[in-house]
């Protein structure tokens, strides 16, 4: 009866009762990202204006999402209609950049520039504190957690490598972004598989997994799809570069 009606409560918030740390990192590293977004292009050579033109989009973006988690999923009837946007969002950021390369990517970008957002995926960790906490689905936990901990590592050593001045081979960025997007692709069919009231919720069915709420919720509404527009840019900036050497 007890845990019934606790379980009745925690599925009926429009807020997660996080773990504090989950918490400041995950809402420290949402305001972190248009920093890295102006970092990037500014560090890349591209002119102040652009920079701040990108930055500001970001932030606007995130805006848009913190009140689409906060408010609007709540107008919307089905969780899987939710999900469905949720994918739709993590897919816009990186159609975007394909779409309009030449402005976001133009004859390349600084690859460790392109590769920093990718070592903070460290805090896929936090998946496994909240399935511990009962937030988070144990499938998706802990298959999403250390998939994001073992892309962070790859990350990590590619921006040693490149601060101790040596040049990674390429094959090291392309794994990065296979590894990545593969990662990514799994944490959001399993999050869904994992959501309650899905036409797939095949997993989590004896647990809680509210990782459409906020502060959860801007890991795969916010965070996820910057990373893989990084991805993406990452890719085209390969490509790019290969052609000019070719060329």
């Amino acid at each position: 009866g007890g845990l019934d009606q606790l379980d009745k409560k925690v599925r009926s918030m429009d807020i997660v009762p996080a773990h504090p740390l989950s918490s400041f990192i995950l809402i420290g590293g949402s305001l972190v990202v248009p920093l890295l977004a102006f970092g990037t292009y500014w560090g890349s050579g591209a002119p102040l204006r652009k920079a701040l033109q990108i930055a500001l989009g970001v932030a606007v973006w995130g805006v848009a999402v913190l009140l689409f988690a906060r408010f609007g999923q709540f107008e919307v009837s089905s969780p899987t209609v939710v999900w469905v946007l949720v994918l739709a969002n993590f897919a816009a950021p990186s159609i975007i950049v394909l779409i309009f390369r030449d402005y976001f990517v133009g004859n390349g970008l600084s690859l460790a520039w392109l590769t920093l957002p990718q070592a903070f995926r460290y805090m896929g960790v936090l998946f496994i504190l909240e399935n511990v906490l009962g937030h988070t689905g144990t499938v998706f936990a802990y298959t999403a957690g250390f998939g994001d901990f073992a892309a962070a590592i790859i990350a990590t050593l590619i921006l040693l490598q490149m601060w101790a001045g040596e040049r990674p081979g390429k094959f090291a960025f392309y794994a990065l972004v296979i590894f990545g997007t593969a990662d990514f692709l799994v944490a959001y069919t399993l999050s869904f598989m994992s959501t309650e009231g899905t036409v797939l919720n095949l997993l989590a069915r004896d647990e809680t997994h509210l990782m459409s709420l906020l502060p959860l919720a801007l890991l795969p509404y916010f965070l996820v799809p910057f990373a893989m527009a990084y991805h993406t840019m990452m890719f085209l900036t390969l490509r790019r570069q290969a052609a000019a050497s070719t060329g």
